[in-house]
Order: structure tokens, then C-alpha cells, then sequence
């Protein structure tokens, strides 16, 4: 339900996307999709979700002093699909056809927040493959 399919040749440019409206910066969704991305090559597809930042914080905790004013966490977990699975990923191959944006009501994130420069803010950013 809060999962999306897509071609690998399509996945940097929704990526791209999707951390934007996320709130990370340029170089952060640059560094994101360059470290991350020959692992997801190797698919034909990419099924994927983002954590959301409550689940993030109960599984992850952290502590850092001073206390920040922000913290977003963009964790992303995929599996990469064959072509001839593709029918029983019917809902996230429609999820993928919406405005990246969605995800960030998703994911729970303040995009403005994370943004603001005047603002000591944390990004943590990482993925996880779903082997099974």
C-alpha cells in the first residue's frame, strides 16, 4: 500500500524526485542515488517504500546533543522484482504513476523544516534490501 514498482532505467529520476519532496538537498540526493544505485541496477524492476519516521525512531533510536531542531530520516527499503512477478505488484505500479510528493505525508517528514538553513537540523539517509 505504501509501496511503489518501477523500470530500474526510471529509478535515479524518481529517486531524485521523491527525496526532494522529502526535504534532502541537493547533494544529499545525490549522494543517495550514487551509493545506492549499482546495487539497484542489478533488478529489472525496483519495488520500494520509505520508513516512516515514527517506525524509523522506535527501531532506530538516537541520541544527539544538542538536541537538534529538526531530524529527518530517509530509509528506504526495495526488492528488486523479475518481470514475470510484476502482476502481484499490480497497486505499486499504480502508486509510482502519483506526484512524488505523496510521500511525504507518507513518511511523515516537514520538508520546510528540514530546509531551513537557521535551523540545526540531522539527515540520516540509507537503504535496506529485502532478499526474500
Amino acid at each position: 500500500m505504501y509501496s511503489v514498482v518501477i523500470p530500474v532505467g526510471k529509478v535515479a529520476v524518481y529517486l531524485d524526485e521523491s527525496l526532494k519532496a522529502l526535504g534532502l538537498h541537493t547533494e544529499a540526493r545525490t549522494s543517495f542515488i550514487t551509493y545506492w544505485l549499482p546495487s539497484l541496477l542489478k533488478h529489472e524492476y525496483i519495488a520500494f517504500r520509505f520508513v516512516l519516521q515514527e517506525a524509523y525512531k522506535r527501531l532506530a533510536s538516537s541520541s544527539i546533543s544538542p538536541q537538534p531542531d529538526v531530524v529527518t530520516r530517509a530509509s528506504m527499503l526495495f526488492k528488486g522484482i523479475q518481470k514475470e512477478h510484476l502482476g502481484d505488484w499490480a497497486n505499486a505500479q499504480m502508486q509510482a504513476a502519483r506526484d512524488a510528493g505523496w510521500w511525504v505525508d507518507v513518511v511523515g517528514v516537514d520538508p520546510a523544516r528540514a530546509g531551513d538553513a537557521t535551523l540545526f537540523r540531522v539527515l540520516e539517509w540509507g537503504r535496506m534490501e529485502v532478499l526474500v
